[in-house]
């Protein structure tokens, strides 16, 4: 509350700034980071530093106005710091998001208190009823009696309604850190240029899909896909058409994506499909499918009417069985793509026994 309109102006100069421990600039907005973690009870953790740091020095206004929402609400708590991290971070660490999931504990044991003490409120309450019912009887007595219970109850309404009002704000912080949660996960596994999972995503993926095949001895397939004569394209039409000739090639393989076919970005032009439960020449003939309905088309850039020409790209398959794990099969993967690249590119290869 009391940083409600505050000036967040900085020096324009770090050459200004007297060092810590001077008097300068810096002494003062330590004071000022110190100043909101301990009137918000919040420990002095590298995030809730971060957000405090922020909040006096950047210039992000949609961060400012998250941080002043929640202090008009009743002040900064360790879920709703966490939910402004979830919601400003475009990539964010398991280790992050395991600190975030225990401050909404904290804020859950901290509602837990709340009700527990009001309950308690509610046993006393009903103690001094019980104490008074005597003198309530009595002429003598029942009068201030009367008013001491009146002054209680009125005391018991004011308590009730601190509970609910400080319930239903913990109840929204964690509705709001449980979304920004799950969108930040989804980020985080998320390939931002294309939409499809990334490189962490597909090696999760990966390491749960050979787990699952070698208990069941289902066959499990690894297709690794490469645009073909990539640096042409950005070299000639510049690297906004490349990325939406990722884009474009990225739908094309997501069509395949569902309950058996896995898609992920490798980085670069590069693509891997996971093929669950598919033997290597079925899962080849699938790849070359997509290719050749690729091939087939006439691309232009539509801002410009410049044709790209056609399209291809260049595949490596291989199977799990016989390989060490996921290191093993998409190398063998990558040498059979090498193959094919060194053959004239626009085709897909199973990659050999021995590779």
């Amino acid at each position: 509350m009391w940083l409600e309109g505050r000036d967040r102006t900085v020096p324009a100069a770090s050459a200004q700034m007297t060092p810590p421990g001077g008097t300068g600039p810096w002494r003062k907005l330590y004071e000022e980071i110190g100043k909101i973690l301990f009137e918000n009870s919040l420990e002095p953790t590298p995030q809730n530093f971060d957000v405090c740091h922020r909040y006096l020095t950047a210039n992000d206004g949609e961060l400012n106005s998250q941080v002043e929402r929640a202090l008009k609400a009743g002040g900064l708590t360790a879920v709703s710091v966490a939910s402004i991290i979830a919601q400003r971070s475009v990539e964010i660490s398991a280790d992050d998001l395991g600190q975030m999931a225990t401050g909404a504990q904290s804020q859950l044991d901290q509602i837990m208190t709340i009700v527990k003490r009001s309950g308690d409120d509610v046993r006393s309450y009903g103690d001094k009823l019980e104490e008074n019912h005597a003198a309530l009887s009595d002429p003598e007595t029942s009068a201030q009696t009367v008013v001491d219970l009146v002054t209680l109850t009125r005391s018991m309404i004011e308590k009730s309604r601190e509970v609910e009002d400080k319930l239903r704000h913990s109840a929204d912080e964690i509705t709001a850190l449980r979304n920004n949660l799950a969108e930040a996960r989804k980020r985080a596994d998320t390939d931002p240029l294309t939409g499809l999972p990334n490189r962490g995503s597909l090696d999760k993926r990966l390491a749960e899909e050979i787990s699952k095949s070698r208990t069941d001895g289902s066959p499990l397939s690894i297709g690794i896909v490469d645009i073909d004569k990539f640096k042409v394209i950005n070299d000639t039409h510049g690297h906004l058409v490349g990325d939406e000739v990722i884009k474009f090639v990225a739908s094309l393989l997501q069509k395949k994506d569902g309950d058996r076919v896995f898609v992920a970005r490798f980085g670069g032009e590069e693509f891997v499909m996971v093929f669950e439960g598919v033997d290597p020449v079925t899962a080849a003939a699938e790849l070359n499918e997509i290719r050749e309905r690729l091939y087939k088309l006439e691309l232009k850039n539509n801002s410009t009417g410049a044709k790209l020409g056609r399209l291809s790209f260049s595949a490596g398959v291989a199977e799990l069985t016989g390989r060490d794990g996921s290191s093993g099969v998409l190398k063998a993967a990558d040498t059979a793509l090498y193959r094919a690249k060194n053959d004239g590119r626009n085709r897909v290869y199973i990659a050999d026994p021995s590779e």
